[in-house]
């Protein structure tokens, strides 16, 4: 496939970019996406020292702006062609790497370490503390788990501006006005200014240069667009983003009995199957959640696992639990599409009581790891949810447009004039998504219908592959009128993915599918977090996993030469980062008894599975 072919070519060229799953939009993993081949781990990142999709990648639709060496095409620059000055060299040098993503830089970055929390220290990342404490225990029956009441925490004042320094942001030049050198800013306040002066029509994306004060301004398709942010980069880059209004409903101390009216907080949903990969995986996620509930003013209130299986299994006294009578029930001892019941579940959920105990929804999945509480802003109006974008979700890629074009077909009918622009169809999927529990009803629905139109359709099979779910909630989300907001990392409040991504940011999530594998310039193998090759302890069996703690990365050596497994540059952050992923990983390890509640060895794991 052509996208494929055009990313293996750039990489001989440019400078080799940290891995980034989110930041990138076609290369290998959407490709093996587009083609449908693989399972789900594949398309993000999974195997055993497989090719990972680059930061670079996330540039390739805008492929016809490239010139054959990998150069952004110098027309639209702006009007500086005067002189060769300094100055002038010096801008071509930021420009280069500002819009080429050359190898050339003007000055590395100076990469500044950030703590990290271990064992029952406390720590601090960017001004938000990474609580050590544990919270209360789930209660034994599995039916809720209900935690402190609001502590009225405040949270920093919003920059409107959303500035992140040793960045870029890739979209095109603001057409009709001044820009680069013909339009130097003091201060990146100002060039920020400058783009909000012209409205979200002309302008919502900016970048500065503290060099030679030169302000770019653009409009690129969404104000969420992902940044580049790899060693070297000087520019510092901002957008402005469409109003994320925030919910005003009961208090938190309201009753959760009144469904119209519930209590402002946070349920999180999982879905599994039950198969004993899926178990492990959610026995630690939910004993981060309860450590991250227990934070003073944490909105996390509820934990539900949505349970898509015929019988009942071995977590039900564990993880509070609600089971849904799946569509496809041979998918209980495995199937072609392990999610293929998850959405018409998350539908039958939404319409029970046990979904209306919080205002929102926090839609996750069983290997994610919870750092902290997301803060309470990222509770939306009706309306509007707050998730992630994930930047091989592409709507409107010639590769894609095939399956889009049944997609859409499907969701608003054959004439494409009734049809929105693809461009309007969010980059996101289910999770992590927080929403509106009436929201939710609404779209659950309508995506549940699209998977399995999707399981009847070949193309939309062979296209998407094992993303199609998500590709379903997007087209979802779209017909019935959710604006998904997903402001991209380092500002993302919720997720991050190590090592795609080098620090945590504003997040409050870890998402540990890519299963980094640490080498040194030697090429020893150092270490490896990966969730496949998980077997277990002594004692597990076929049917149930016996976890332990994990391996820690070595401490960081810049004489070392640490490499990830397809070749990327190990910096600093990037091993800190890992490192509180492996040490939160092993803190819900440490709080789990052998066996989950009410089994006391492995034929009562085994009867238990049987219902």
């Amino acid at each position: 496939m052509a996208p494929l072919g055009a990313a293996r070519q750039r990489r001989k060229r440019l400078a080799v970019y940290a891995l980034c799953g989110v930041l990138g939009a076609l290369g290998y993993a959407t490709t093996q996406a587009l083609r449908g081949g693989g399972a789900r781990d594949d398309v993000f990142g999974g195997g055993h020292g497989g090719e990972f999709t680059k930061r670079e990648t996330h540039f390739k639709h805008m492929g016809d702006r490239w010139d054959e060496k990998g150069r952004h095409r110098e027309s639209g620059f702006g009007d500086a062609d005067d002189r060769k000055g300094a100055t002038t060299r010096r801008y071509e040098r930021e420009t280069r790497m500002h819009h080429g993503l050359g190898a050339e830089t003007a000055r590395p970055l100076q990469h500044t370490p950030r703590s990290i929390s271990g064992g029952s220290s406390n720590a601090h990342r960017d001004g938000f503390k990474v609580s050590s404490g544990v919270a209360n225990d789930g209660d034994e029956s599995g039916n809720e788990v209900n935690v402190n009441d609001d502590a009225g925490i405040r949270e920093p004042t919003e920059d409107t501006c959303h500035v992140v320094e040793n960045a870029d942001v890739w979209a095109e030049l603001t057409d009709g006005v001044a820009n680069g050198l013909n339009n130097q800013k003091e201060t990146s306040s100002l060039c920020c200014q400058a783009c909000k002066d012209l409205g979200a029509d002309k302008c919502n994306l900016w970048t500065w240069s503290p060099t030679t004060r030169a302000c770019f301004l653009k409009k690129g398709d969404t104000a969420y667009q992902p940044l580049d942010r790899r060693p070297g980069i000087v520019m510092t880059a901002g957008a402005v983003w469409p109003e994320q209004p925030r919910y005003v409903g009961a208090s938190v101390g309201a009753s959760s009995t009144d469904a119209k009216h519930p209590p402002t907080c946070l349920h999180t949903m999982i879905t599994s199957n039950g198969q004993p990969y899926m178990n492990w995986q959610t026995r630690v996620f939910f004993q981060t959640w309860l450590r991250a509930s227990g934070e003073p003013g944490s909105p996390l209130k509820h934990f539900t696992r949505v349970l898509h299986r015929t019988k009942n299994d071995e977590l039900m006294n564990e993880v509070p639990t609600i089971r849904i009578t799946p569509t496809h029930k041979e998918c209980d001892e495995g199937c072609d599409y392990a999610v293929k019941d998850r959405a018409r579940a998350i539908a039958e959920w939404s319409q029970l009581a046990d979904s209306k105990k919080c205002s929102h929804v926090l839609m996750a999945e069983a290997d994610y790891l919870l750092v902290r509480s997301p803060p309470r802003s990222v509770l939306l109006a009706k309306g509007h949810t707050y998730g992630f974008l994930f930047g091989y979700i592409i709507p409107w890629h010639k590769d894609a447009a095939p399956a889009s074009e049944k997609l859409a077909e499907a969701t608003w009918g054959a004439d494409p004039k009734d049809w929105p622009d693809l461009k309007r169809v969010p980059q996101s999927g289910n999770a992590p998504q927080v929403v509106h529990s009436d929201d939710l009803s609404k779209v659950a629905t309508v995506w549940a219908d699209l998977v399995e139109f999707g399981e009847t359709d070949v193309t939309v099979k062979n296209v998407f592959g094992w993303v199609r779910d998500m590709y379903a909630f997007d087209f979802a989300a779209a017909k019935v009128g959710l604006t998904v907001h997903y402001p991209p990392v380092p500002l993302n409040k919720l997720m991050v993915q190590p090592p795609a991504d080098e620090d945590l940011g504003k997040g409050c999530l870890m998402h540990y599918t890519w299963s980094p594998i640490l080498s040194d310039s030697k090429k020893n193998e150092l270490w490896r977090f990966d969730k496949r090759s998980f077997r277990g302890g002594e004692g597990s069996t076929s049917y149930f996993t016996v976890l332990g703690e994990q391996p820690l990365p070595p401490a960081w050596d810049p004489d070392a030469g640490y490499k990830l497994q397809a070749g990327e540059v190990v910096t600093q952050n990037g091993l800190e980062l890992m490192t509180l992923m492996a040490t939160t990983f092993n803190t819900g390890v440490r709080a789990l008894q052998k066996f989950p509640m009410g089994c006391h060895g492995l034929e009562d794991v085994r009867l238990a599975r049987e219902g």
